[in-house]
């Protein structure tokens, strides 16, 4: 049985397609026992992650870096490409930063903005309204940042509904979102997958709308508790499986298979889940290695507590210059170049340079190659 999962509605010469409000009905959604075993699996995992996040030193660090992560796998599902040194390289003003790399810049904003404003509103119009409103920011008028679109689109093969259409289906969609009534509620996990593709038919945006749409996951994990920081990254199976990614989405509004899309979906998030865990594990084996080094070796003799402050800070901002260790740590300039020397010694960094620049730079290489690492 194909289930209805909305009408079209032609309007001129364009069929417009009108999602039903969720949950889906008729037949009601259906939780098979390998979607129950990968909830259950990835609750799990998040409870593993939350409990290594809240033994980390330096846990805004952390999670810095796995939003930037979340943010280059997001974007570059829309064609917006950079890479993770470009990203690290704009604090230190050594080049112009690049449209590509300042909506990865604008990615990392918008997500720190939307975990805020959760601190006093649930995930709701608002937030999504401001996290857009960062998303595009710089991006020019014409795509209206932080409003709904008031203009018709056309996605692919979809038509998503008339502009008039959005703020209702949007009511209709935070009023699901909030929703605690439902004697038939399914698990969190689950309904954050089904908003995400509610969302993502609704198309209540000109542009940014699968990087929104894919933020709300993480902002529904993270409201509902089974995650406390967002250090799990869809995208990072959404862009591997991309074909199949867009795939589940249509076949939700040509078939009604939320089944299909729900099972993909809950497979990407144990897969995210896996990757977060190995990846945070070797960084932190990585940090304890070279804080081992530096405690126990000769050469930090004489620059042993300098030396373990600057180990901090070059973890916190891995593409490093000279000029910015030394205002970092307060010390001057030679004492930095001298720290950076013994640290290049030492294989914590490695020289490297910016084209068209003077200043050299240095990057904590090991650290960089673990969060691109394909695990």
């Amino acid at each position: 049985m194909v289930r209805r999962t909305g009408e079209y509605r032609l309007v001129g010469p364009v069929d417009y397609f009108i999602p039903n409000a969720l949950p889906p009905r008729d037949p009601d959604f259906f939780l098979d026992a390998h979607m129950i075993q990968l909830v259950s699996e990835i609750t799990f995992m998040c409870g593993q992650l939350n409990e290594l996040a809240r033994k980390l030193p330096d846990l805004e660090r952390f999670v810095r870096a796995y939003v930037i992560k979340e943010a280059l796998l997001s974007s570059d599902i829309e064609g917006i490409h950079t890479t993770m040194l470009e990203v690290f390289t704009q604090p230190l003003g050594e080049q112009k930063t690049t449209k590509e790399t300042q909506l990865v810049l604008n990615y990392y904003n918008a997500l720190s903005d939307g975990l805020k404003l959760m601190d006093s509103d649930p995930v709701s119009s608002r937030v999504l309204l401001k996290v857009h409103q960062d998303l595009l920011n710089g991006e020019g008028a014409h795509v209206q940042p932080g409003l709904y679109r008031t203009q018709n689109v056309r996605v692919g093969y979809l038509v998503p509904p008339m502009f008039g259409e959005v703020p209702r289906l949007m009511h209709e969609l935070e009023t699901y979102i909030h929703d605690r009534d439902d004697q038939n509620m399914l698990p969190a996990i689950v309904r954050a997958g089904l908003v995400h593709v509610q969302f993502e038919t609704i198309h209540p945006f000109i542009d940014g709308n699968g990087r929104v749409g894919r933020m709300l996951i993480q902002l529904m994990l993270i409201e509902s508790g089974l995650l406390s920081v967002p250090i799990v990254y869809p995208s990072y199976y959404f862009k591997k499986q991309r074909a199949e990614y867009y795939f589940r989405l249509d076949q939700v509004r040509l078939e009604g298979d939320f089944e299909g899309w729900i099972l993909f979906y809950l497979k990407a998030l144990k897969e995210s889940c896996t990757d977060a865990y190995r990846r945070a594990y070797d960084i932190e084996e990585l940090e304890k290695r070279f804080t081992q080094m530096i405690t126990e070796s000769q050469d930090f003799s004489k620059t042993r507590q300098n030396a373990l402050r600057a180990l901090v800070i070059c973890f916190r901002q891995p593409v490093i210059t000279v000029s910015a260790l030394s205002v970092a740590l307060d010390n001057a300039y030679n004492t930095a170049h001298a720290l950076i020397d013994r640290f290049i010694e030492n294989g914590i960094l490695v020289e490297t340079t910016v084209r068209g620049k003077n200043n050299k730079m240095y990057i904590m290489k090991e650290y960089l190659d673990l969060l691109e690492k394909k695990y």
